[in-house]
C-alpha cells in the first residue's frame, strides 16, 4: 500500500491516523546569529554553527493543527536522536578505553536504527550529522556537568541525557491529546529512552567492578586463516608488470615489497586488526599500496571518494570512526580525525623506509574492506566484505572474459566504485594482469585519449561514457588501440546503445549486472536475449512468478559481502538466507534468460495501468536521434495525481520536441507523458548513475504543473 500523499510504501498498515512528513518544512533560522539552516531537525533543535534556537522560517501562526502537531512530534524525536548518535559517535572517537568505545559504537547503532525506523515509517529523508558537535551540547541538554576526566564521565553524561529525554518525551505525552498519533509517538519514545538509561546504569556499574560489559567486543570472526591481500600477490612472476600510472611502472615483487611495508607502517602508527583505513586519494601507487596495505596489516581497507562534497564526507567519518586516514591534504576534515590524516607525500617517504612485515593472518569470514553503496536515494551504506571474497574474485573475469596474465586492463571509473575495485584492481591483480590507473576524472575524450596511450585489452566502462565517445566520434579508435572486449556496467545498457556501438566501434560489449553487495558482475548479457547468472553464482527468483512477470531475485555468490555496517533494518530487507535480494525487478524470458524491469520504484501506476519508466525512457529516446540522454520519471500534477515527465539531453531541443511530441501522440493514455523537459544533462552521481530524486526536485523548481 503506498502514501497518498508522497507514494512511498507506507511501513505501518495498523489503525489509526497516518503522518507522512514529505515535503515538510526544513528551512531554520537561529535566534542568535541569524543564520539559515536546511534539515529536517537538528540535535536539539540548536543551530549547527552558535547553538543558538533554531525556529522554522515558514512556520504557521495562530492554531497548530492536528497534523502540524503530529511532524512537531516527530521533528523533536529526531532532534532528540539526532543529539544522541552524535554523542555517541564523537565519545566512540574520543573515548581512550577499549570496552566503552565498543559500549558507544553500539549505542550510535542503536541510536542510528531507530532513526531509520522513523525515517521509513513517516517518510522522512534521515537528517545529515551536525557539521560540529561537541560533547558539551550533551550536558547542556542533560543537565549535567559535561567535563571530561575519565571515560567514565562519558558514561555519566550519556545517563544524564537518556534520561532527560525520557522525561522531556513523557511530558509531551502527558500534554498530547489523548489517543493522538503523537500521543503515542511520545510514549514509544520515552520508553526506549528509559531502556536506554538503565542499560547505560548497569554498564556503568560493570565498568567500575572491572567486569565483562554486555555490550563489548563482538564475537570474533570465523573460519580458515588466511589475508586478503596477500592472496592477491603472492603468487604471480615478481617481475610481471602489476601497474601502470602517468608513464610509470610497478612490478608484482616490487608492489608486494611496498605493501607489506606499508602495512607495517600502519602498524607501527597504532593500527590494531579491525581497525579502519581511509585512502581518500587520486587512484595511482599510492591509493593501491596504501589500500592493499591496511588489509595485509589486519584492518580494514576504505576506499573514499577523493572529490566527495563536505556533509558526505562528514556522514562517512561519524559512522566509521577511522583510525588512519590517507589523504592529499586534511584541510576538509574537522577534529578529531584530522589529526589521523597521513599526508600521502608524509607517507609514502614512511613506506620506503620501514621495514616489510608478513601479513596477518585472520579467519576468512573476517572484514577487510568496505565500499559505499551508490544507490539513487539516501544516504552512501558502507557494504563490509570479508577476507575470503578474494579466493573467487578473478572467476568471472578468467571464464567470461577471458582475462590472464599479459592483459591489460583499464576502467574509467575510479577505485572507491565498486565496479572498477572487483573488475580492474581485485580480479585484475588475483589474475595476474596489468593494471593501468588513471588519476584524472574521466570524460569520454579522456577516456580515448588514455585507451590510445596505453593500449588496454579489456576496458571496463559505464553506459553514459559509452554513448559520450559515441557522441563524439571515439569508439572506432579503440579497436585501433587493441582493446579486444568492452564491459558495461553500473546501471542498464539500453539495447539501441549497445547495437549502435558495436556497429561504430566493431567490438563486442558485455553488459553485466553486479552490486556493492556482490563485487563480482553476477549477471551477464553478451546479446540481446538477456542475462545468464556468471560462472559460481546461483540465481532463482524471490517468488513463483511465470515467466515474464516481474520480481525481486535471491542471488547466491562466494563475493556476497557480509553485510552493511550498522544499518540492520536494510541488511535485514537486502540480505535473505545466505543471498542477496537487491530491489531491482526481473523477468524471466521463454528460453530462460532474465531481463532487467527496472527497479521496484520505476515500475508506476498511471490512470490504473502499470508503467515501466525504465522502458518508456528508452523508447522515447530511440524516436529521436538527437537525443543524447534522457530518462522518465513519475510525479504529481497540481491534483496529486501521478503523470509522467521525460527529461532529455539534446542540442537540437526544439527539433527533438518536435519528434517527442509526435510520437507521444502514438502512444496509450496511460504511457504519455504529460511533461517534456529539456535540460543540460542528467543529475549524475559520482559513478555515473542516475540520480532520479534530483530529477523530481528539478520538475518541482521549473513549476510545471
Amino acid at each position: 500500500m503506498l502514501c497518498p500523499k508522497c507514494h512511498q510504501p507506507l511501513a505501518d498498515d495498523g489503525d489509526g491516523p497516518y503522518i507522512c512528513c514529505a515535503g515538510g518544512a526544513v528551512q531554520w533560522q537561529c535566534s542568535g546569529c541569524g543564520k539559515v539552516s536546511e534539515g529536517f531537525a537538528f540535535p536539539y533543535g540548536r543551530c549547527p554553527q552558535c547553538g543558538g534556537t533554531l525556529a522554522l522560517r515558514d512556520a504557521a501562526a495562530g492554531n497548530v493543527s492536528a497534523d502540524e502537531a503530529s511532524l512537531a512530534a516527530i521533528r523533536s524525536a529526531f532532534e532528540i536522536e539526532l543529539g544522541g548518535r552524535a554523542f555517541y559517535q564523537r565519545a566512540a572517537a574520543d573515548c581512550a578505553d577499549e570496552t566503552l568505545r565498543a559500549l558507544f559504537r553500539r549505542f550510535a547503532v542503536m541510536e542510528g536504527e531507530h532513526m531509520e525506523t522513523l525515517a521509513r515509517r513517516y517518510h522522512v529523508d534521515v537528517p545529515d550529522p551536525p557539521a560540529l558537535f561537541q560533547l558539551e551540547t550533551v550536558g547542556y541538554f542533560a543537565g549535567v556537568d559535561s567535563r571530561i576526566d575519565e571515560p567514565a564521565d562519558l558514561l555519566r553524561i550519556a545517563i544524564g541525557f537518556e534520561k532527560r529525554a525520557a522525561e522531556f518525551f513523557a511530558e509531551r505525552a502527558l500534554a498530547a491529546d489523548e489517543g493522538s498519533a503523537e500521543q503515542r509517538l511520545y510514549d514509544e519514545l520515552a520508553a526506549e529512552e528509559r531502556e536506554h538509561s538503565q542499560i547505560l546504569a548497569a554498564e556503568l556499574a560493570r565498568w567500575h567492578q572491572d567486569r565483562p560489559g554486555l555490550y563489548g567486543v563482538d564475537a570474533p570472526a570465523t573460519g580458515v586463516p588466511l589475508n586478503g591481500a596477500h592472496l592477491l600477490l603472492a603468487e604471480h612472476d615478481a617481475a610481471a608488470i602489476a601497474i601502470e600510472c602517468d608513464g610509470k611502472r610497478m612490478t608484482y615483487g616490487e608492489l608486494r615489497d611496498r605493501v607489506a611495508r606499508a602495512g607495517a607502517l600502519w602498524r607501527q602508527r597504532g593500527l590494531r586488526p579491525g581497525d579502519r583505513v581511509a585512502v581518500k586519494l587520486p587512484d595511482g601507487f599510492d591509493w593501491v599500496i596504501a589500500w592493499l596495505g591496511a588489509i595485509w596489516a589486519g584492518g580494514i581497507a576504505v576506499g573514499v571518494n577523493p572529490k566527495i562534497p563536505a556533509p558526505e564526507w562528514r556522514f562517512i567519518l561519524d559512522e566509521a570512526g577511522f583510525d588512519v586516514i590517507i589523504a592529499d591534504s586534511s584541510d576538509d576534515t574537522p577534529e578529531p580525525w584530522r589529526s589521523r590524516v597521513v599526508g600521502v607525500e608524509e607517507g609514502r617517504h614512511a613506506v620506503s623506509v620501514t621495514p616489510p612485515m608478513p601479513a596477518v593472518s585472520v579467519p576468512e569470514e573476517t572484514p577487510a574492506f568496505w565500499v559505499h553503496s551508490s544507490g539513487t536515494s539516501g544516504k552512501p551504506k558502507a557494504v563490509v566484505h570479508a577476507h575470503r571474497c578474494v579466493r573467487e574474485i578473478g572467476r568471472v573475469a578468467a571464464e567470461r572474459f577471458g582475462i590472464k596474465p599479459g592483459d591489460r586492463l583499464f576502467a574509467s571509473s575510479r577505485l572507491f566504485f565498486a565496479y572498477p575495485l572487483t573488475n580492474l584492481l581485485l580480479a585484475g591483480l588475483r589474475l595476474g594482469a596489468t593494471l593501468i590507473l588513471d588519476a584524472q576524472w574521466p570524460n569520454a575524450k579522456s577516456v580515448a585519449a588514455t585507451v590510445a596511450r596505453t593500449r588496454p585489452t579489456v576496458l571496463f566502462s559505464v553506459p553514459s561514457l559509452y554513448r559520450d565517445m559515441l557522441h563524439n566520434e571515439l569508439a572506432p579508435g579503440l579497436a585501433a588501440a587493441g582493446v579486444r572486449l568492452c564491459v558495461s556496467a553500473g546501471e542498464a545498457l539500453p539495447p539501441q546503445l549497445r547495437e549502435r556501438w558495436v556497429a561504430a566501434a566493431g567490438l563486442p560489449i558485455a553488459d553485466g549486472y553486479g552490486a556493492s553487495e556482490t563485487l563480482v558482475l553476477v549477471m551477464l548479457a553478451q546479446d540481446a536475449r538477456g542475462f545468464a547468472p556468471s560462472p559460481g553464482v546461483e540465481v532463482r527468483a524471490l517468488d513463483d512468478v511465470a515467466p515474464g512477470v516481474p520480481t525481486r531475485l535471491l542471488i547466491r555468490t562466494p563475493t556476497l559481502a557480509l553485510g552493511y555496517l550498522d544499518r540492520p533494518q536494510a541488511q535485514a530487507e537486502t540480505f535473505r538466507d545466505g543471498a542477496f535480494c537487491p530491489a531491482d525487478l526481473w523477468q524471466r524470458t521463454a528460453d530462460g534468460f532474465w531481463q532487467f524491469a527496472g527497479r521496484e520504484d520505476s515500475l508506476v501506476k498511471i490512470r490504473g495501468r502499470w508503467v515501466n519508466l525504465i522502458d518508456l525512457g528508452e523508447q522515447l529516446a530511440a524516436q529521436a536521434r538527437e537525443v543524447v540522454e534522457g530518462a522518465a520519471v513519475c510525479v504529481p500534477d497540481a491534483d496529486g495525481v501521478d503523470a509522467v515527465a521525460y527529461f532529455y539531453v539534446s542540442a537540437n531541443a526544439a527539433g527533438v520536441q518536435a519528434a517527442l511530441l509526435a510520437h507521444t501522440a502514438t502512444l496509450p493514455q496511460h504511457q504519455r507523458p504529460r511533461w517534456l523537459h529539456a535540460i543540460d544533462a542528467l543529475p549524475r552521481g559520482p559513478t555515473g548513475k542516475l540520480l532520479r530524486r534530483k530529477l523530481l526536485e528539478l520538475h518541482q523548481d521549473m513549476g510545471a504543473v
